[in-house]
């Protein structure tokens, strides 16, 4: 799947997290510069991975969908196990994000 085939309102519902998390990181940024309480700024820092790991959370669910309802289409054996594999790839790569 790429960014291309997510529907508008798929679209518009992950632009509207990254503007959020973009303002939690301005966020951080100000509270660093104005000498914020640490655990504050971890707390924020915690909640920021939280939103970007639920945004990788819902675009890896439309890439699922994306490859699971391609399969039934395929006949080619070849075809499938490349679906396949970059399924597994991309939950792979999601699952070790850190």
């Amino acid at each position: 799947m790429n960014a291309s085939s997510f529907t508008q309102e798929m679209k518009n519902d992950l632009l509207s997290r990254l503007r959020k998390i973009e303002g939690q990181a301005r966020g951080i940024r100000g509270m660093v510069e104005n000498g914020s309480n640490c655990t504050d700024i971890l707390i924020q820092i915690s909640a920021l991975s939280s939103a970007a790991r639920r945004l990788g959370t819902i675009i890896l669910q439309g890439c699922i969908q994306d490859c699971a309802s391609s399969i039934p289409n395929m006949r080619d054996e070849a075809d499938l196990k490349v679906k396949v594999d970059d399924m597994t790839n991309a939950i792979y790569r999601f699952i070790n994000m850190k």
